[in-house]
């Protein structure tokens, strides 16, 4: 049976009395995917809300990252001041250094001209005494030239051991000056390499477990330390410390850092393979370089690691 337009009011009042009866009539009006836009468009929403906090945390991350970089920007900048002022250092020292070798050409100046001095008045005395042999007419007067030139050699004697005594002493206050001067130079090279070799293996990911300390064997060990690897091995790092690095310092250590003995006495003092040795230098010849890619040392400037070593498993 058709249904006609004044069926309508009959049939819209049954829809109010029943409900379910409404719903199975929207679902064949509408279509499913229409009754399910409302859910869809309510997973959109949730879904955009998700991405927004993603990205949230994305900008707080790159915000952490650059001040990680601003940090290491800083740390850098402190370096190259330290290492400004190290050889501002030096400087002064060599110029020290040339003036004590200055003053010593001036000692040893003097030292000759009172050397020939005596030379001189040897040879007068020995000149006299033979006019005194010659004429003994003139042995008052030989005799009384004999006792003024005794009296000055005396007193010529007396001035040049004075002087020698004054310049030994100021010798000996210029070299424990300028050694006090090394060992405090020393000391702050070595403090500076300890914290580039630790940002140095902390950019490999490595983290430090033990020291760096020094160390005596047969010769002092400038710096060893431990790191633990990001597969976790523990790797030891041996490190000479040396103001200007030259080839001769190279070629010592590779020969010193493999042989059986040192890795040995390592050994015995707890620390493990596998070994990893550098160098580090402020100022580092062209054939120290040369030598460390040839010995396979690894090379660490206060720019950070030039040359990475050969590891030492084992001897």
């Amino acid at each position: 049976m058709a249904i006609t337009q004044s069926d309508l009011p009959e049939l819209v009042r049954l829809l109010q009395q029943h409900p379910e009866w409404r719903e199975a009539l929207r679902l064949i009006l509408l279509g499913e995917e229409l009754i399910n836009l409302p859910q869809l468009v309510r997973q959109i929403v949730e879904t955009q809300h998700q991405i927004v906090n993603i990205l949230q945390e994305i900008v707080q991350v790159q915000r952490r990252h650059e001040q990680q970089i601003a940090q290491l920007i800083e740390g850098q900048r402190r370096h190259e001041e330290w290492l400004q002022r190290l050889s501002e250092g030096q400087q002064r020292h060599e110029e020290w250094l040339q003036r004590l070798s200055e003053g010593q050409q001036r000692h040893e100046e003097i030292l000759r001209q009172h050397t020939e001095w005596l030379q001189r008045l040897t040879e007068t005395q020995e000149r006299l005494i033979e006019e005194q042999q010659r004429n003994s007419q003139r042995l008052a007067h030989v005799e009384t030239v004999q006792d003024r030139l005794i009296r000055e050699f005396e007193e010529l004697r007396s001035e040049f051991q004075a002087l020698r005594q004054e310049l030994r002493q100021e010798v000996k206050e210029l070299r424990s000056e300028v050694g006090r001067m090394m060992q405090a130079l020393g000391l702050t090279v070595e403090e500076h390499a300890e914290d580039i070799l630790i940002t140095v293996m902390e950019r490999k990911g490595w983290k430090l477990v033990r020291g760096p300390n020094s160390l005596a064997l047969n010769g002092e060990l400038d710096l060893i330390a431990v790191f633990e690897d990001t597969d976790g091995q523990q790797r030891t790092v041996l490190m000479e410390v040396k103001l200007r690095l030259s080839r001769r310092e190279v070629e010592a250590w590779a020969h010193r850092g493999r042989s059986e003995g040192f890795i040995r006495k390592l050994q015995e003092q707890g620390f493990r393979a596998p070994y990893h040795p550098y160098l580090f230098g402020f100022r580092i010849d062209v054939a120290a370089d040369d030598a460390a890619r040839h010995a396979r040392m690894g090379l660490i400037t206060s720019r950070g690691e030039l040359l990475e070593p050969e590891v030492i498993e084992q001897v």
